[in-house]
């Protein structure tokens, strides 16, 4: 859809709002939950493995090794 098209202001504003609420449930629900199951130490361990492995991570969605991360995930 281009941004001339006369429902992208609708459409973007649909968007913005999903993503709003959806960012208010993770850190208004989720988060503390994690957060109480998890406790800090094993939080700032997955911290750790998480900026470790960020280096090797696929930067688009179609990128070869996000696909066969997705197909492997699929058919385990």
């Amino acid at each position: 859809m281009d941004a001339t098209d006369e429902r992208f202001n609708a459409k973007t504003t649909v968007l913005i709002e999903n993503v709003t609420h959806h960012v208010e449930e993770e850190e208004e629900e989720w988060f503390p939950k994690v957060r109480d199951a998890l406790g800090r130490k094993q939080l700032q361990e997955i911290g750790e493995r998480m900026i470790a492995l960020r280096a090797d991570a696929p930067r688009t969605p179609t990128a070869p090794k996000a696909i066969k991360k997705a197909i492997d995930a699929v058919t385990a």
